[in-house]
């Protein structure tokens, strides 16, 4: 079955279980500071220092941006930016394994021009010092070509120079850039270069940090002479070679931000598996959640529950318009009313009233055929659950349990215990259902709930990105996007590597 609206007319399609999706991080806004790295090099007499740590993506970083770098246009024509790199520490054949997308940038060690970009890179097939980097700038300066150089790094290639060959470099490099249309990048191994932090008009610092043993990488803009820093810090991922910012988080406050809503076309769930309505979101979890079992998702107080709660509506949509239904404790801030008219434009009227339930503890609103009323006494509120539990399934072998297990303890106060929670639980697992809940307040009964249940799930929000990765199963930190391209929310992964 598939969802449908009041005409009985059939509105969504099941899209495939496994589909190729490039993660959403948009067009290049204010604040992108990648963007703004990179309108700062368009500017000829420039020049960016990339410190960090051995490991941060400091070369990654000045690759991207010299494939970035944009040529001069001259009417319909476009005469492509002299494009140069020397390395004092990376060998040619270091750079194309570590760095599978090079060939976009780089032709060869050999100094010939590379067939797509105009890259050269410096060093005539040997790793490149401070007389050479000398020689390729003088020969970049002679042409008085709009171009960018990259210096990677300047403590090796200066590791061996004289005091004189130094301050040729120096030389080289800062004075008289702008007559001759190029700008420059240093890269660092310091992460701290007091040296050279007067010298340059840019300074971009990268390092690596780890929440709970995993890897997050962040870039901090420390200065970008004559650019209003919106922000200077975000997260930004290596994965395959390129550098990649993670999406900030936004804040979703409207029931869709699209602005042609539609109908959500489920992802398919599997014959053991149930989608969580975004292929990523199943990958991150081996394949989707197994029918039968539990889902938590462990929230931060730092993460909008609007975004929270666009994740729970995507999952619940997924899963009744695939012909499932679904009872509903509705998250946080929300009420009933709130949580049926937001579902109700992914799912259809005539879905949200056939096989939807939504609780609700206030008695005075009217009633609804999706609103349960309860009464927040727990033994009269379990039968009442049982009794909707029971007919949903007469509805639909597919069931699934949505809660706020913090807002149910609210309630019910430790009077719940784990016994209450135990039964319940026990009941969805032997009919195959799904329970997913949400927590986020510590409470006595909170590990007892996380040992408990099959897949744990953390999200936060960390320089402004909202972050997600497993607990059980263990994974690699995750920055989410919400797209609304297709006229109903999706979700995509970018993996932190």
């Amino acid at each position: 079955m598939m969802a449908e609206d009041d005409s009985g007319k059939e509105e969504t399609m099941l899209e495939p279980r496994v589909e190729v999706e490039q993660t959403s991080v948009g067009k290049s806004r204010i604040g992108d500071l990648l963007d703004l790295m990179s309108r700062f090099l368009e500017s000829p007499g420039n020049v960016l220092l990339i410190q960090g740590a051995p490991g941060t993506g400091k070369t990654t970083l000045a690759l991207e941006l010299l494939n970035k770098a944009k040529g001069t246009r001259i009417g319909p024509h476009t005469i492509s930016a002299n494009k140069v790199y020397v390395s004092s520490r990376v060998s040619s054949s270091k750079l194309h394994r570590h760095f599978p997308g090079v060939h976009e940038v780089i032709d060869s060690m050999s100094g010939k021009e590379a067939t797509s970009s105009g890259t050269r890179l410096g060093g005539d097939g040997r790793i490149a010092g401070a007389a050479n980097i000398v020689s390729r700038i003088l020969a970049l300066k002679r042409a008085k070509q709009k171009g960018i150089i990259v210096v990677d790094s300047w403590e090796g290639a200066v590791a061996n120079a004289t005091e004189e060959r130094r301050n040729e470099m120096e030389t080289a490099i800062f004075q008289d850039l702008e007559e001759s249309k190029l700008s420059a990048v240093i890269v660092s191994e310091s992460e701290n270069s007091p040296k050279l932090d007067y010298l340059v008009d840019g300074i971009v610092t990268l390092s690596l940090s780890h929440l709970e043993d995993r890897t997050v990488r962040s870039v901090i803009v420390n200065k970008l002479r004559g650019f209003r820093l919106h922000t200077q810090g975000a997260l930004f991922s290596l994965d395959g070679g390129k550098f990649a910012l993670l999406p900030r988080g936004e804040y979703h406050f409207g029931q869709n931000g699209s602005l042609d809503p539609k109908l959500l076309s489920p992802v398919r769930n599997t014959e053991g598996s149930y989608s969580t309505g975004s292929p990523d979101l199943d990958a991150l979890l081996d394949g989707g959640v197994k029918k039968g079992s539990s889902l938590l998702l462990d929230v931060n107080s730092n993460v909008s529950p609007h975004s929270v709660k666009l994740l729970l509506d995507i999952m619940a949509a997924n899963f009744v318009n695939q012909g499932g239904t679904t009872f509903i404790i509705p998250y946080s801030i929300f009420s009933s009313q709130n949580e049926a008219e937001s579902l109700k434009v992914y799912v259809g009227d005539r879905v949200l009233g056939e096989r939807v339930r939504i609780a609700e503890f206030n008695q005075a609103l009217p009633d609804e055929k999706w609103r349960v009323k309860l009464s927040g006494k727990l033994t009269e509120d379990l039968a009442s659950f049982n009794n909707t539990w029971n007919e949903l399934g007469a509805v639909s072998s597919a069931r699934m349990m949505k809660y706020d297990f913090d807002k149910t303890v609210q309630l019910y106060g430790e009077a719940l215990g784990l016994p209450g929670l135990a039964e319940i639980g026990a009941g969805i697992r032997d009919s195959g259902a799904l329970s997913i809940g949400v927590i986020s307040r510590p409470t006595s009964l909170r590990e007892e709930l996380l040992r408990a249940v099959d897949y744990h799930l953390k999200m936060q929000t960390v320089n402004g990105s909202l972050l997600i990765y497993g607990v059980k199963p263990i994974t690699n930190v995750h920055g989410v996007k919400f797209g609304f391209e297709r006229g109903y929310p999706r979700l995509s992964l970018t993996e932190i590597v």
